[in-house]
């Protein structure tokens, strides 16, 4: 008798196009060799043409925090595809995911990869409603799973696993390529060139970037940085844009938008930053890693288990414009330490942080959790 296959929910709701979104597209494209995938996505998902396989179903959710027509429409996904385990990413769906397994008459099992930080004690009934109905928990960082573990109930506390993010290796850019994209920003070679790549938002540090280059540009210094990426709200991107004018320093930050190869143009800079205030992760940390370009990042959240200081990169004192310059400098008056640095990294990603490996953990986790 063949075995049945383990059918899967993967569920993101959410309406933007970020890190955690393209991580829910190539999960689904890739947990389809393993299981039997159902994917819903929200209504207008600016994912969903990613998802390669089929079935596909969109959800509107009217209501944020008791979405209860949603999760009656998502229940009868469920029972429909005799769904074995519900598995959500973005932390808004957690109502719906568990209303749908209560309102289910299949009775699911659920379980959580957390992204983003897990900030405070969650001991309300609501709350412990919710957890009591979670099976696992993946924490993509230690700290984030010593976090779990110390805010949510004992009692009602689901099981909890730590699974790092990975990137999946690509080829060094041709050399001619490189040089043709710093010749954009460098056309005489005298700049020493600063990543940083992400979302423009409030809490991802442009404005002790901006502090760090007034401070370079003070003592004479050829930084110049590269702000890659879309704006959250228009209106901090022009506030941000506004503060670099003031400053005098338009042509030492430049925003570039959305680029389609950010690995590319990574390679044509020194270094790469990530100044978060307090980032959970760090993907592009590793992404940077990965093809041979030093990194700089921020001293909280999950990113020291990213870099190991004066080993595989350099942590500067997070919120702290003069400690981020100190690091910068650092790298600037020694390119040999940075390369260094940069070697001993691109090992670490391929032993460490490998999107196959990943992968293969999340599969694993979701067999054991279905045959519990």
């Amino acid at each position: 008798m063949p075995i049945k296959p383990i059918k899967v929910l993967e569920l993101c709701c959410s309406p933007n196009k970020g890190g955690l979104e393209l991580y829910y597209a190539d999960i689904c494209n890739a947990l389809h060799i393993e299981f039997d995938v159902v994917q819903v996505v929200g209504q207008g998902s600016q994912v969903a043409s990613l998802l390669k396989q089929k079935p596909i179903v969109s959800i509107k959710k009217t209501a944020r925090y008791l979405p209860l027509f949603a999760a009656l429409k998502l229940a009868k996904v469920i029972d429909e595809h005799s769904i074995d385990i519900v598995h959500l990413h973005w932390n808004h769906d957690l109502t719906l995911a568990v209303f749908a397994k209560v309102f289910s008459k299949t009775k699911p099992k659920i379980m959580l990869t957390r992204h983003m930080k897990f900030p405070s004690r969650k001991g309300s009934f609501f709350h412990r409603f919710l957890y009591k109905n979670i099976d696992h928990i993946m924490a993509i960082t230690q700290t984030m799973a010593a976090d779990l573990k110390r805010f949510i109930p004992h009692d009602v506390q689901p099981a909890i696993s730590v699974n790092y993010l990975g990137v999946s290796p690509v080829k060094q850019a041709d050399s001619q390529v490189i040089q043709q994209r710093r010749a954009q920003y460098d056309a005489d070679g005298s700049h020493f060139l600063i990543a940083l790549v992400g979302r423009i938002d409030y809490d991802k540090g442009h404005e002790f970037l901006l502090a760090s280059l007034k401070i370079a540009k003070d003592k004479g210094l050829p930084f110049k940085a590269l702000i890659v990426g879309h704006p959250m709200q228009k209106h901090y991107l022009e506030s941000l844009k506004q503060k670099v004018a003031d400053a005098g320093l338009e042509q030492h930050m430049i925003f570039t938008g959305f680029v389609d190869k950010p690995r590319e143009l990574m390679q044509a800079c020194d270094v790469l930053i990530l100044p978060t205030i307090e980032e959970t992760f760090g993907l592009v940390l590793i992404e940077a890693m990965s093809v041979g370009v030093p990194v700089i990042g921020s001293n909280r959240g999950g990113v020291p288990e990213i870099i190991s200081h004066q080993e595989t990169g350099l942590l500067f004192e997070s919120t702290n414009a003069q400690s981020l310059f100190d690091a910068l400098n650092a790298l600037y008056q020694s390119p040999e330490i940075a390369k260094k640095y940069a070697d001993k990294a691109l090992e670490v990603v391929q032993d460490k942080f490998s999107a196959d490996k990943h992968k293969q953990n999340l599969v694993a986790t979701l067999k054991r959790l279905a045959d519990d």
